[in-house]
């Protein structure tokens, strides 16, 4: 329903604002208002939950890996016979043994459990860990002392830093000449480092591989191999081909079995999101409607007049889509702009708003990831202009007929 050249001249010239028709355009205003916050809040919701989603995946399988080879009861024998068997698949671009036990960690009186990952000596770099950077000390300290890698939240509980020591405490009991006891040990804090994942920098320990093996007993073992592929995508098509390879030497399991009600739950939320935040447009739509009513109602004796000189019934239909489509274009324009702003500027908003009200607006002991980020995704924000100029385009087929069946001669008799 495209407006001819007469019926975009009236279309304007309805919109623009005179004094008598005050009223009207500020309705218009706040229609186009409504219907820019609504864009603005459905865009911005989205990209935020995209950027949580992604942030949170991304650490998760930097830390797990995208598809994981686990022994039986916790031990893996033989895995360099199944990492040289690994070598040559394709899509596989690391795989990294690693050892992995529930432990008890104190220092002066505090303490707290812990999970000790034995690494392999090259692993131990920033890149290779998927860490978001050291706090304190190096790395590679722990290669050369025998030392430990501490998440950052697990320092600060038990209130140490680089250079200090503490304790780890086994609890697999081991037998001595006067009955079992616990296995416990002293080791210098090499460094303190931060995941980007809440849950993990509290209980994060990395140890040497040897030095694991040593302390637990694996001899020489380890509990899983880590395999980091091209596309996590590809665990579908590469996953059943390393099942084969590895066969009843250990099971593989997927990054998506091990988060599936994870990525369950975020996949519900996001369309949940969209779906409630959706109906803020759907709200402002109704000013549209409103408006146009208004509008109809006022300039009667103008469409009146419009019939008698020749236009038809579809003519007087197209002016009034055409205001309406107009005025959720607008909006549509403005909300774009607006959530491209907030989004831009996201941090900066997010600090600002802390500041002024005193507020923790995102707490990574309940969101597990340290930051905040926006991602736009170039379908749902398609499909959000979509459904607001469609629903634009509904709000104006009642007014519109409404006017187009205005009967010119009821309207005259009385002007």
């Amino acid at each position: 329903m495209i407006a001819r050249g007469f019926e975009w001249s009236v279309a304007m010239r309805y919109m623009l604002a005179r004094k008598r028709d005050r009223v009207i355009s500020v309705t218009a205003t706040l229609s186009v208002t409504a219907i820019a916050l609504g864009v603005t809040a459905l865009i911005v919701v989205m990209a935020v939950m995209n950027g949580f989603r992604a942030e949170l995946m991304d650490k998760i399988l930097g830390y797990h890996g995208h598809i994981l080879i686990q022994g039986y009861g916790g031990k893996l024998s033989g895995y360099e016979e199944i990492m040289h068997d690994l070598k040559d698949t394709q899509g596989i671009t690391k795989m990294m043994p690693f050892s992995e036990n529930q432990v008890m960690v104190t220092n002066e009186g505090e303490a707290w459990g812990a999970i000790v990952r034995g690494l392999p000596d090259e692993f131990f770099s920033v890149e290779k860990l998927g860490l978001v950077g050291v706090k304190e000390g190096k790395l590679e300290t722990a290669i050369n002392t025998g030392g430990l890698v501490l998440g950052y939240q697990l320092a600060n509980r038990l209130r140490v830093t680089a250079g200090d020591r503490v304790t780890i405490v086994s609890p697999k009991s081991v037998p001595t000449p006067f009955g079992s006891t616990l296995r416990y040990l002293s080791y210098p804090v090499a460094a303190v480092v931060e995941i980007g994942v809440y849950q993990f920098d509290e209980s994060f320990i990395g140890m040497p591989l040897e030095e694991a093996q040593r302390f637990f007993r694996l001899e020489g073992a380890v509990a899983n191999i880590e395999l980091m592929l091209t596309d996590p995508e590809a665990v579908d098509t590469v996953g059943p081909e390393i099942a084969d390879i590895v066969g009843e030497r250990a099971y593989v399991r997927s990054w998506r079995s091990l988060n599936q009600s994870l990525v369950g739950a975020l996949q519900t939320e996001r369309v949940m999101m969209f779906l409630i935040v959706g109906l803020i447009i759907l709200v402002a739509v109704f000013n549209i409607s409103s408006s146009l009513f208004m509008l109809v109602k006022d300039k009667s004796p103008d469409i009146a007049i419009l019939r008698t000189v020749g236009a038809t019934q579809a003519s007087i239909r197209r002016i009034f889509v055409t205001i309406g489509l107009f005025v959720g274009s607008a909006g549509i324009v403005f909300g774009s702009l607006l959530s491209w702003l907030i989004i831009a500027n996201i941090e900066t908003i997010k600090a600002f708003i802390e500041r002024a009200f005193g507020l923790n607006m995102w707490d990574p002991s309940v969101r597990f990831i340290t930051s905040l980020r926006a991602e736009v995704n170039l379908t749902e924000a398609g499909l959000t202009v979509g459904l607001a100029l469609l629903l634009s385009f509904v709000a104006t087929i009642i007014p519109a007929r409404r006017a187009a069946k205005i009967d010119p001669v009821e309207v005259l008799r009385y002007e």
